[in-house]
């Protein structure tokens, strides 16, 4: 049972906990959701609710209407200025490792900002450094946000240009960015704090050595498994030199005589058995396996004596 609910936190056959709070930190019912929103106590992320405020030619893209193209590179230009200010200013707080703001128009997500930094710590103080402060003339509200990894939250039928519910949608829609122009604030970032960039360089190498040791682990049982087998070969070969050419030719012997014994009582049970190969066969008793031997050895000495016989 133990084991179902935890496969099931968070997900649509969860009738307790609410799936999409859960997968994008924000609900579109609210406060008045039947089901439950747990919210973080502390998190790498915070959110910034309806930071972002839309031009009207942006809310019109992010509807799906087409815009001239003057308006367009006007909206594109007012969203950049827009993060990087708040960008440069969410960096005074710690190393920041993506910030994100909703295409979204409804109620619960547009102008949205989610900003994930490298430590739990570097959360803590930006949110307690921007609670209760202004910008352009509205209060900043922020909570600890249970999303840190942004590919679950994303909706991927926007990623692929075709969601059909458009901006209303309840996954994320990320407005879009250029990539040389994030990569710029992030390399402006670790320019102006490199602690910020020794911080990211312990961590990759951290990860490395978790990585090769696991490989080296990984190799050394493979070694090991290697190495006995080739241990036991060698025995065995070994052992085998050892020997002198008559326990050889004894061990052989004794093998055929096996197979002869085996051979016999097979034989012995068919007979008794009228040639019926289904039937269980018939465990022999001591004293037959002794006449057996008996008869097998006057056999024996029968050939011996014919062959001292036999002219040279």
């Amino acid at each position: 049972m133990a084991d179902r609910l935890a496969r099931i936190f968070g997900t649509e056959e969860d009738k307790v906990n609410c799936s999409f709070y859960f997968k994008i930190g924000a609900c579109r019912h609210g406060d008045s959701c039947t089901k439950l929103h747990n919210k973080p106590l502390v998190s790498q992320t915070i959110m910034i609710h309806h930071m972002y405020q839309n031009t009207p030619a942006s809310l019109a893209m992010a509807a799906g209407i087409k815009v001239p193209e003057e308006a367009s590179k006007e909206a594109v230009h007012h969203f950049e200025d827009f993060y990087e200010e708040v960008f440069a200013e969410l960096t005074r707080f710690g190393e920041v490792e993506e910030m994100i703001i909703c295409d979204n128009i409804g109620d619960h997500l547009i102008g949205n900002l989610y900003v994930k930094y490298s430590s739990e710590e570097q959360a803590i103080l930006a949110k307690s450094k921007l609670e209760g402060r202004f910008y352009a003339g509205r209060k900043i509200t922020c909570e600890y946000s249970p999303v840190t990894d942004f590919k679950e939250a994303r909706c991927r039928q926007y990623d692929d240009g075709s969601c059909s519910r458009g901006g209303h949608c309840n996954f994320m829609h990320l407005k879009p960015i250029s990539e040389k122009f994030k990569k710029s604030l992030f390399r402006q970032m670790y320019r102006e704090y490199p602690e910020y960039r020794k911080s990211r360089d312990k961590r990759r190498e951290d990860r490395r050595h978790r990585s090769r040791s696991r490989n080296r682990h990984s190799r050394s049982r493979s070694r090991d498994k290697r190495k006995h087998r080739r241990r036991g070969d060698r025995r065995d070969r070994d052992f085998s030199r050892s020997r002198s050419p008559r326990d050889r030719d004894r061990d052989r012997e004794r093998g055929r005589d096996r197979d002869r014994d085996r051979g016999g009582r097979d034989r012995g049970g068919e007979e008794e058995r009228g040639g019926g190969g289904a039937s269980p066969r018939r465990q022999m008793s001591s004293e037959e396996r002794l006449a057996m031997i008996a008869r097998w050895n006057e056999e024996q000495e029968a050939e011996e004596e014919a062959a001292k016989g036999q002219p040279q």
